[in-house]
């Protein structure tokens, strides 16, 4: 099979790599300090006595005096399946639990604060089983958007609170697939594929490896705090994009699949050093066509591309009600129509250009907290986000769609000095119809391509301690 004329397309049998990354984006994790947590993420219009306001408003910073050090994570674990609309067969999510780490340290003084943060809000992590259909898009995933924020803030005056931070963003993703051997041309035939033969759709032949990190980007974080009158406080907070350049390397493995042709296939009829009375192990084939070898199509390989976080705006008011009760409410734009396409460049394989068309969406956030004691602070609220992906775009790297999230917490402080803040979150996301394939190379994403239901839904667990001194 040397000289077999075996020509995979490269967009067809590197598809995957990229579009995982690009839908990756579309989660969003907004649980970097546990006080804000609990309160459904209710932050820019008033900051909790934690320095994570570096993060929801860096204006807030003007409001803490002295040293303050917070530190903690967010577990997220989430779960869900897709039940195939013939078979009627469920795969589940397969995620271990995902810590999100959230650090911010600063000092205020003078009507002056200066401080440090480090947070993720752009991530994700999605595992599947091996068998499960959509392995061909991708079963063993993970990305990451590292933030460092140095951040300063100012009090103009008695109602006026203006800061702004400086965001040092690291990214690094890292994305296995599987190849689909019934999507491939047949060597010698000159058109056909190996499932116009009779190869069953989702047969493994390769595994697909990328991994890419240390991309850089530069952004800003920059918040107003304005209190008109004792009891009510408005925040507005913008979070710019932010350009990251990936470049990692894609590898790729042989996958055993152990069938077999039997004699006289079309394959043995076209080649000439092939005894055509003899079944035909397709493992050989492929061994034999040299796909692997250095230079060839897949070939060990740099792969480049593109990926721009999105901006967001929030806005915020919050009502002090009693000295002790405070309501909070916010609304969120982010602009994920910023995804709309991407362009990846391989070293041996054509560009690609995928479509993913994403929307921009917008949430609602209120919370409320209670200041039950002296020692103790009693939160809760509730959140709804709308989905990026549209119905073309929804695959098992993020099964996303509209959600409807609960909170509630707990800040218990133990002296002058130490806070500690817990909370628990519950994100209940709508059914979606989606897809567990790629479109043929050329084509663009569409609903025919959905042949099934996602469900998901995610437990989060926060905690955050603090120190002011």
């Amino acid at each position: 099979m040397r000289r077999a004329t075996f020509c995979l397309t490269a967009a067809t049998a590197i598809a995957a790599v990229i579009p995982s990354a690009v839908l990756a984006q579309g989660f969003q994790v907004n649980e970097h300090g546990t006080c804000v947590m609990g309160r459904a993420g209710t932050g820019v219009a008033s900051p909790c006595e934690s320095a994570a306001t570096i993060f929801y408003n860096p204006a807030g910073m003007a409001t803490l005096e002295g040293w303050t050090v917070s530190a903690g994570a967010t577990l997220i674990y989430a779960f869900g399946n897709f039940q195939d609309d013939f078979t009627g067969r469920k795969d589940d999510l397969d995620n271990d639990a995902i810590p999100v780490p959230h650090a911010y340290v600063m000092y205020g003084k003078d009507r002056w604060s200066v401080g440090l943060g480090f947070f993720v809000p752009y991530g994700l992590g999605t595992n599947w089983n091996t068998d499960f259909e959509g392995r061909f898009l991708g079963f063993n995933n993970d990305l990451k958007s590292l933030y460092f924020q140095p951040s300063a803030a100012y009090q103009v005056t008695d109602w006026l609170m203006l800061g702004a931070g400086f965001d040092f963003v690291i990214g690094s993703l890292e994305i296995t697939q599987r190849l689909d051997f019934s999507t491939q041309p047949v060597p010698g035939l000159g058109g056909p594929l190996f499932g116009d033969i009779g190869i069953p759709y989702h047969t493994d032949f390769a595994e697909a490896k990328l991994h890419a990190s240390e991309a850089i980007g530069f952004g800003g974080n920059f918040g107003v705090m304005v209190q008109p009158v004792p009891q009510l406080q408005i925040g507005a907070r913008y979070l710019t994009r932010v350009k990251l350049d990936y470049e990692g390397t894609a590898t790729f493995v042989q996958v055993q699949n152990g069938l077999i042709l039997p004699p006289f296939n079309p394959i043995a009829l076209a080649d000439p050093s092939i005894d055509p009375t003899q079944p035909l192990p397709l493992d050989l084939v492929v061994a034999g066509a040299g796909l692997f070898a250095p230079g060839a199509t897949l070939s060990d390989q740099t792969v480049t591309a593109s990926i721009t976080m999105p901006d967001q705006i929030t806005l915020g008011l919050a009502f002090d009600v009693t000295p002790t009760l405070k309501l909070l409410g916010e609304w969120q734009w982010v602009h994920w129509s910023l995804l709309d396409s991407i362009v990846g460049e391989f070293d041996f394989a054509p560009d690609l250009v995928l479509e993913e068309n994403y929307r921009d969406t917008h949430g609602f956030r209120f919370g409320v907290d209670w200041m039950a004691s002296h020692k103790v602070n009693v939160r809760a609220g509730y959140l709804n986000h709308q989905g990026a992906a549209p119905d073309e775009t929804v695959t098992p790297l993020l099964p996303e769609g509209n959600r409807n999230e609960f909170t509630g917490g707990v800040g218990i402080r133990f002296s002058d000095h130490w806070i500690l803040d817990l909370a628990y979150q519950y994100i209940r996301q709508d059914k979606r119809r989606g897809r567990v394939r790629e479109p043929f190379p050329g084509d663009s994403p569409t609903t025919d391509l959905n042949s099934g239901v996602y469900t998901f839904n995610a437990h989060l667990f926060g905690a955050t301690l603090t120190a002011r001194f």
